[in-house]
């Protein structure tokens, strides 16, 4: 009995999910459009909306009744309604005919922040209580002066860059009794940063230089002790205070730092594609908020060593890249 019910259950979920992926492929059998995207009449959807569906209900039992009892005022209120709804439905379809996507931006954000989306809609006429919206936010506009902007959150999914996924306009202008909306599939993509190692971990001791030589290097006493962080070195390992108990310590020296670093993708030995390019992301982030210089090395390619706002973008740019797929 419990096999029968769970094999009821498999054969229910595999026939959602092929509804559902049928469903996406006729939504979505345009593929990816290059902005801007122009929305004529063959495009739009319409269905009542539930007021509307709500005043449909009303209207059949007002109907029904008139035409029981006779009565021409409700009769003649019913005929009226019913013109009101068409005039309605066809004032909501042009209010989203020929609508336009013009441009769509982000800024980039780190793996597992929401991304804005700036989206600029535009059209030849006024265009009145324009919506997109998704399960992270929603956002509505006019427009008056051809143009008007909507921002939209959207979840970072991996890291590199990640194709903007379906987005969807839709209008109930201006009694709510109708929705009538279009999708579309822009071919845009989004740069998602690497997420950066939290706590960041200290600078690695082959990281600074001074014209050719090291600039960070490990002193001979030791300062104290922290716990075990992946990619700590074997060496390093505290083992008399680690058998004391079930944690695993790490001895920490005393370091000279001078102002420019190194931070060296193939010295990074232990670990994941991921975790290495995390902590070199860890590593940017504080070397810049320290306004130190700073070179981040990859096989097959070099920042060269400075600092400021444009060789960040250039560096997490590249660890973003780095792996991640190809560029668009």
């Amino acid at each position: 009995m419990a096999v029968q019910l769970v094999t009821s259950l498999n054969q229910s979920f595999m026939i959602r999910q092929l509804f559902k992926r049928k469903f996406n492929q006729f939504i979505n059998r345009r593929g990816r459009e290059t902005v801007p995207i122009s929305f004529d009449w063959r495009r739009i959807y319409v269905l009542p909306s539930k007021p509307g569906i709500f005043f449909s209900i009303i209207w059949f039992l007002m109907m029904m009744a008139g035409l029981n009892f006779n009565n021409n005022m409700s009769l003649m209120l019913v005929f009226l309604l019913f013109g009101l709804a068409q005039v309605v439905l066809h004032r909501t379809f042009f209010n989203l005919k020929n609508l336009r996507l013009e441009q769509v931006k982000a800024k980039p954000v780190f793996l597992g922040e929401p991304v804005t989306l700036n989206i600029q809609i535009g059209a030849d006429d006024e265009k009145w209580q324009i919506r997109t919206d998704n399960e992270l936010s929603s956002d509505v506009n006019n427009i008056t002066q051809q143009t008007a902007q909507l921002k939209l959150l959207v979840p970072s999914h991996k890291r590199g860059w990640q194709p903007v996924e379906r987005i969807k306009f839709y209008t109930r202008y201006p009694l709510g009794l109708f929705t009538v909306w279009v999708y579309c599939t822009p071919d845009e993509f989004i740069l998602i940063y690497p997420k950066p190692e939290s706590p960041c971990p200290d600078f690695p001791h082959h990281g600074g230089r001074e014209g050719e030589k090291p600039n960070l290097k490990r002193g001979d006493e030791i300062s104290g002790v922290r716990d075990y962080r992946q990619g700590d070195p074997i060496r390093d390992i505290a083992w008399k205070k680690s058998a004391q108990g079930n944690q695993i310590w790490v001895k920490e020296f005393n370091q000279s730092q001078g102002k420019n670093l190194l931070f060296d993708y193939s010295q990074l030995s232990h670990g994941s594609t991921e975790f290495k390019v995390s902590r070199m992301t860890a590593w940017v982030l504080a070397a810049e908020q320290q306004q130190n210089e700073y070179q981040i090395l990859l096989p097959e390619f070099d920042s060269g060593m400075a600092a400021g706002e444009a060789h960040k973008h250039h560096c997490l740019t590249a660890l973003a890249e780095y792996q991640s797929g190809d560029k668009p």
